[in-house]
């Protein structure tokens, strides 16, 4: 009874302990939201901007240096803009987008410091980017858009350097 006690004790506090770390780590909504109030804190708009509902990230990236360095989150995203002055939260449900808004498409690169919660904790670096193409115009003029993930084109650094580095990038006119 006694074992069966305490293996249940460890066994709670082995979830405690991992619900709490995991609550810690910082993750790409967290890099974008501290983006978001980065871009609000720097740009010259009256209004606020906040990301989109449905699916704000256009692209992820992480960098995972080996020499004990901070991770570096780079993310690549969409802003609109409220009918909320910068000075109010835009989170907040009265923060409707504005009709006929500006969009800012932004590349933005963060490196948490010490404790990730704190929005001061994170140097962030952002960067205007041009809008993508969205994927219904891909639709009407490519046929074949549902295979473009599958016709890559490849770039390769000369075979005499020791590893072979690739980088592929999709097609988006066949």
């Amino acid at each position: 009874m006694r074992t069966c006690l305490k293996a249940l004790l460890l066994a709670g506090l082995a979830c405690l302990l991992t619900a709490a770390l995991a609550k810690k780590s910082f993750n790409f909504m967290d890099a974008l939201s501290v983006s978001t109030v980065h871009y609000n804190r720097g740009s010259e708009e009256k209004n606020a901007f906040k990301p989109p509902e449905k699916n704000p990230l256009r692209g992820m990236d992480i960098v995972i240096p080996g020499d004990g360095s901070p991770t570096e989150m780079k993310i690549k995203f969409t802003l609109k803009e409220t009918v909320c002055p910068k000075t109010e939260d835009y989170k907040k449900a009265e923060c409707v987008y504005k009709e006929n808004g500006v969009s800012a498409h932004l590349f933005c690169s963060t490196i948490p410091k010490k404790t990730p919660s704190e929005a001061n904790s994170v140097e962030v670096t952002c960067e205007h980017v041009g809008p993508e193409e969205p994927e219904e115009e891909l639709k009407s003029q490519n046929p074949w858009w549902p295979f473009r993930r599958l016709m890559k084109k490849n770039t390769c650094i000369p075979k005499s350097t020791p590893l072979l580095y690739c980088k592929f990038t999709f097609l988006k006119n066949i």
